[in-house]
């Protein structure tokens, strides 16, 4: 990623969230945010011609569109569960696009939100913000941060976050970009500044098949799309390794889910061809006490 623009897998995603609320029936969320945040250049960047019809049927052909949508259902329903029993603190690390601040269902009015992010990304989606005279949501707390060289929980630090009050983490298609060391040091720091019993939600790719020459084509096309605008996937977990690699950090994991499970959750008796893509999972943990 280059360190002085805005990342453009963010912005894709936020398309990806958007067309999916637009088009898809049922849809899983209702997030049509992207279509705002998103400028007509980088629109027009993402493919070299056609309008907005032909930009959603490529996004809806990338082959990580149905994990974007399953694992932001899958955390915002685990929020949900949280902020029943109390939790008033929400961070998004490698928030990017994201929109919950704007959108805020009815379950996260009293939630304090905070959104991690890179500077470059954060300054770009404030500017987009400015530019469509949309205010910044009460309640939100913009942290910005270049986690590679600034721990999270030092970047935390200097905002409102409370370490002594319940937190739920949402850390979604991030660490395929990381180091496995500056992943390990991020599941660190959620455990050093969030209370015992703080969750998170985190998405991962598969090791084994960024270890090995994979034939399937779709893994083959999304490392390749990636990879085109400078945001390669360079490390992945393993998932009967996971328990362990959470509990050296200080997690302890709920749950993990990988494609088959994410389908029959949220894709059971849909007509549309939603999936997630092979090696795509996202874990659930609690911080241990």
């Amino acid at each position: 990623m280059d360190p002085g623009k805005a990342s453009m897998t963010a912005m894709g995603t936020a398309l990806m969230r958007a067309t999916h609320t637009r088009l898809d029936r049922p849809p899983l969320l209702d997030d049509p945010w992207g279509d705002r945040l998103i400028p007509s250049e980088q629109r027009e960047a993402m493919l070299e011609s056609g309008g907005r019809e032909a930009l959603d049927v490529a996004l809806r052909a990338h082959p990580s569109y149905g994990t974007v949508i399953l694992r932001a259902r899958y955390a915002e329903d685990a929020l949900a569960d949280a902020a029943a029993r109390g939790v008033r603190q929400y961070v998004i690390v490698g928030a990017g696009m994201d929109s919950f601040a704007l959108r805020r269902p009815a379950f996260a009015r009293k939630l304090e939100i905070f959104e991690v992010d890179h500077p470059a990304t954060q300054e770009f989606k404030t500017g987009r913000l400015a530019e469509c005279d949309i205010p910044l949501p009460s309640g939100l707390h913009l942290v910005a941060a270049d986690l590679s060289e600034t721990p999270l929980d030092a970047a935390l630090a200097g905002s409102a976050f409370r370490e002594d009050r319940p937190a739920f983490f949402s850390w979604l298609g991030v660490t395929p970009y990381l180091t496995r060391a500056a992943n390990l040091a991020t599941l660190a720091a959620i455990a050093s500044c969030g209370l015992a019993g703080s969750e998170l939600v985190f998405s991962f790719v598969e090791q084994a098949l960024l270890d090995a020459d994979t034939d399937d084509e779709r893994i083959q096309e999304a490392r390749a799309q990636v990879a085109a605008v400078g945001e390669p996937w360079i490390t992945g977990f393993d998932p009967g390794q996971l328990a362990h690699d959470l509990r050296a950090q200080g997690l302890e994991l709920l749950d993990v889910l990988g494609p088959a499970q994410l389908e029959a959750r949220y894709c059971a008796g849909r007509s549309d061809a939603l999936a997630a893509s092979p090696g795509s999972h996202v874990a659930h943990a609690r911080v241990l006490g």
